[in-house]
């Protein structure tokens, strides 16, 4: 009976269709935003693999900290010191949010791509 059971509920989970549904914040985003960091979802997504909650959660965070970078560079235009400090706390934050998200391998990954990363590798 259990397998019977199981085996209807997963039939009728594959043959549902997904539904793609808006993140929490994505309208409060310019496109431009949006592109950026689905681009850099992306981009990270292809030499680190996420699954799709991952996908979504770090497409989330790129999009918050893209939007907090901006209003930095704003806030602190006229003070170089102040903004640069205040830019190398959100990236602390970043990175902490983001190896939260990962996977240990993951996270190995993540550190020898950022160790190792040079300008002219990007594509």
């Amino acid at each position: 009976m259990k397998n019977l059971f199981f085996a209807t509920c997963l039939a009728a989970g594959m043959g549902t269709t997904p539904v793609a549904v808006a993140g929490p914040g994505d309208r409060e985003y310019s496109p431009a935003l949006v592109s950026r960091a689905t681009t850099l979802t992306r981009a990270l997504d292809r030499r680190i693999h996420f699954n799709e909650g991952q996908y979504i959660a770090v497409k989330n965070l790129h999009l918050r900290m893209l939007a907090e970078r901006a209003e930095l560079e704003r806030l602190y235009s006229n003070d170089e010191g102040e903004r640069d400090a205040q830019l190398a706390d959100a990236q602390q934050r970043y990175e902490c949010e983001l190896n939260s998200l990962l996977h240990p391998r993951q996270v190995i990954a993540y550190y020898d791509l950022r160790n190792n990363f040079t300008a002219h590798r990007i594509k």
